[in-house]
């Protein structure tokens, strides 16, 4: 019987079209040049999202190379924003499967800043029960270590009583050898169909 269902964030609960860069380009004209933009990506960032250094101290030495001419929390708010549409098909079926006593979490390769903005600005607090973001477990996904440090966070449940939910393969099979319940997220009407098939909730 599953009691906790982890949700990544991006996919299956947050829309967006367009990421960060392309906004730029597209809304204001901005081409960040496309070298500099991977290594910030690949580099400053992971160590945010893994709580090791910070995003708004890493953004700020990029301000002049990404032709931004606003302040760096200016640009912060640009990107989150454009990047927070919650699926309000799946908040309404979250809300459900709360109300039938399933506790519901994020688990999310994130910075503060943006899991800041998405719990209190786009309202993840009002759906969900707890959030376990990775720059406060330490580790990404798809690292055993960043479920290990979930699951300290769990309280009376079983590994097999957990559901991880998630877009990315590597996520589902990092989490299936940890020893939860996994499940790849492709579309709200597949999902719903596994849970209601499969898990029989």
């Amino acid at each position: 019987m599953i009691k906790v269902i982890l949700f990544d964030c991006d996919g299956p609960i947050i829309r967006h079209t367009k990421y960060f860069s392309q906004r730029l380009k597209d809304e204001k004209g901005i081409v960040t040049d496309t070298k500099d933009q991977s290594s910030f990506f690949n580099n400053e960032f992971l160590l945010c999202e893994k709580g090791h250094a910070d995003l708004k101290v890493e953004m700020g030495k990029r301000l002049g190379t990404w032709g931004w001419t606003g302040t760096v929390e200016e640009l912060m708010e640009y990107w989150f924003a454009g990047e927070a549409e919650v699926d309000t098909e799946m908040a309404e079926y979250i809300k459900e499967l709360r109300s039938r006593g399933i506790k519901i979490y994020l688990s999310t390769n994130n910075e503060k800043y943006r899991v800041d903005y998405l719990w209190n600005n786009a309202g993840l607090k009002n759906i969900l029960d707890g959030k376990l973001p990775s720059c406060e477990l330490g580790h990404l996904k798809p690292e055993l270590k960043f479920w290990a440090e979930a699951y300290k966070r769990l309280s009376n449940v079983s590994k097999e009583e957990v559901l991880v939910l998630d877009d990315a393969q590597s996520a589902i099979d990092s989490a299936k050898n940890f020893g939860f319940n996994a499940e790849f997220y492709t579309n709200f009407e597949s999902f719903s169909n596994v849970i209601k098939s499969k898990y029989k909730i």
